[in-house]
């Protein structure tokens, strides 16, 4: 004889598993959401750590690190894309020859701007070898992401602004005596797509005409092209939901934002999650930098923090 559920067994089975799945999907939400909480803690911690050396490698390579007092500042024209703006408190640090780290708070500043040794140029002209440097110019500094709302606020990410022009140093063109050779070495420059040289020491900026001339610019302004610092910045689409990356924000409350810097609270205020100070004379200067990257996920921010010193003789 075969045995069976009798309908009251059948009813009462089905009435614990209608309990139980709930519990299972509760269980189960809570392992996928710790597993996907894991992963972003990882990446923001491999972000902030590229970021980091993305920066310390273009520092190293820098003939100049610009600050508060350089005249550069005005000259150049941030070409921003379209959703961003630029933080109306951004401030360049001012470089305090005689100070150390910890910094003045007063001359932290969060931009990074610099002209940046690109590989030199090797010519030979009319038997003689020339080496004449070339410099890009390159800006880190902050904005909103007007196209994002997350907490009430436009998140914050970093940018990075490279000049449109490569620039060839002028001294050197200027220090060949012989003129043919001059000419010579303007011709091959601008067969490289080369149009200008800048005098840094002495802020001057020249044009390399199609007559091989060397002719002074004034009013010169140094075009930017901007991007984000990294392609992970905005938003992320995961299996368990949307996550964005972006620049911790003033007294976010998960990672204490500022840490050197005399905080400045109003408009949009100074300087959040990227801190730049500068110290030491030419011959030995350290320029710190802070990062603090930060996700939010699932109604949540999580953060890392990284900083370095890197020591760099200026031009």
């Amino acid at each position: 004889m075969k045995s069976g559920f009798t309908i009251i067994e059948l009813l009462v089975s089905l009435a614990v598993f209608s309990l139980a799945i709930p519990i299972i999907y509760q269980v189960s939400e809570g392992v996928i959401f710790s597993t996907a909480t894991a992963n972003i803690v990882n990446d923001l911690k491999l972000i902030n750590q590229k970021l980091i050396e993305d920066i310390k490698s273009d520092v190293v390579q820098s003939a100049v690190i610009f600050d508060d007092n350089s005249s550069y500042k005005n000259m150049i024209v941030l070409n921003l894309p379209s959703g961003y703006a630029s933080l109306d408190r951004n401030k360049l640090p001012v470089i305090n020859e005689t100070g150390s780290f910890p910094p003045n708070p007063t001359d932290v500043g969060n931009i990074l701007f610099m002209a940046r040794y690109l590989t030199p140029i090797e010519l030979t002209v009319s038997g003689t070898n020339y080496r004449i440097d070339r410099y890009r110019f390159l800006y880190y500094f902050l904005a909103k992401d007007t196209g994002a709302t997350i907490n009430r606020r436009n998140p914050v990410v970093l940018l990075k602004a490279q000049s449109r022009e490569i620039y060839a140093d002028y001294v050197a063109i200027n220090n060949v005596k012989d003129n043919n050779a001059k000419k010579d070495l303007v011709r091959d420059l601008l067969d490289m797509k080369i149009e200008h040289a800048v005098d840094l020491k002495n802020v001057k900026f020249y044009s390399l005409g199609s007559n091989v001339n060397i002719s002074p610019l004034n009013n010169y302004s140094i075009q930017m092209d901007i991007s984000l610092v990294s392609k992970d910045f905005g938003v992320n689409t995961l299996p368990t939901g949307k996550v964005y990356y972006g620049i911790g924000y003033n007294n976010m409350g998960y990672i204490a934002i500022p840490k050197f810097a005399s905080p400045d609270n109003t408009g949009d205020e100074f300087p959040h999650g990227f801190e730049v100070a500068i110290v030491g004379p030419r011959s030995s200067r350290d320029v710190l930098v802070r990062t603090v990257v930060i996700a939010y996920f699932s109604g949540k921010v999580l953060g890392n923090e990284n900083s370095t010193i890197i020591s760099v003789p200026q031009f």
